[in-house]
């Protein structure tokens, strides 16, 4: 398991993806987007709302890469939130008709095979899994 813990600062996204690219090479591209664009979203989700009193945190991010699964798991200290009680967004509506918000918790759903959340310890644990394609 590779882990990297950041400052929740939009700052660290980009170390983010790099940590996650380092970590997913030899995966198919298309998975190793799937991974960086469901980490992202969560990563800056967590530093734009997480932190309400401006203080910053720290968000920790672990990886594990298996023959057939990456698992990835996401915990920080900002304040609680459960990403997957967000209601889906309305795609149905033109998009200048829609509440700002919840696309990004989609998109995390929509690329990521299972997405599972837990409050531990004061800490808000986002755990992602994603199937590597047998070729990689």
């Amino acid at each position: 398991m590779a882990e990297l813990t950041v400052r929740a600062d939009l700052g660290a996204l980009a170390t983010i993806a790099d940590f996650l690219a380092a970590v997913l090479a030899g995966s198919a591209d298309e998975t190793v987007f799937a991974v960086q664009l469901a980490v992202d979203e969560a990563c800056s989700n967590t530093i734009l709302y997480g932190y309400p009193g401006g203080e910053r945190g720290s968000i920790t991010i672990a990886c594990t890469v298996e023959d057939d699964t990456i698992r990835v798991t996401i915990t920080d200290d900002g304040v609680a939130f459960d990403p997957l009680t967000a209601p889906p967004p309305l795609l149905d509506v033109p998009a200048e008709e829609r509440p700002i918000g919840g696309l990004g918790v989609h998109f995390i759903r929509t690329v990521m095979d299972s997405v599972a959340y837990a409050r531990r310890d004061d800490k808000n644990v986002l755990s992602m899994e994603k199937r590597r394609p047998a070729s990689g």
